[in-house]
C-alpha cells in the first residue's frame, strides 16, 4: 500500500516554521477594563472595545512613560493597538482616571 501525502499552503506554512500575530480583546464596561492584565507576544494586536455608555480615551504608555493617544472612543467603537516590541505598557483612559490596566508583550 502506498502513503498519500496532501501538500496544501497551510502544510507549507506549517512546515515552515511561519508564526501568525494574534489578537486578544479587552472590554470597557461600568468605566473598567475587563482585565487588570494581558500577557501578549510582540506582533500581537488587542482590540480595545468600549461596551459603556460613555465615552473613553485609551492611552499607551511605555516603560519610560512615553504615551501615544489613540483618540476618543465613543461607545461602540473598537480601538485597536499593535505592540510590535517587548515591553511593560501601562494602558490608560484620561477620562476615566481609575481605568488602567498592564499588557506585557514577550
Amino acid at each position: 500500500m502506498r502513503n498519500i501525502w496532501i501538500v496544501t499552503p497551510a502544510t507549507l506554512l506549517l512546515a515552515g516554521g511561519v508564526c501568525f500575530a494574534a489578537a486578544s480583546e479587552v472590554d470597557q464596561v461600568g468605566q473598567k477594563f475587563s482585565q487588570t492584565a494581558l500577557a501578549v507576544g510582540a506582533g500581537d494586536t488587542v482590540h480595545f472595545v468600549n461596551h459603556d455608555d460613555v465615552t473613553h480615551n485609551i492611552n499607551v504608555i511605555d516603560a519610560d512613560e512615553n504615551a501615544i493617544d489613540k483618540g476618543l472612543q465613543k461607545p461602540g467603537d473598537t480601538i485597536d493597538q499593535l505592540f510590535d516590541k517587548a515591553g511593560k505598557f501601562t494602558i490608560r483612559c484620561s477620562i476615566h482616571p481609575k481605568m488602567k490596566m498592564t499588557v506585557v508583550v514577550k
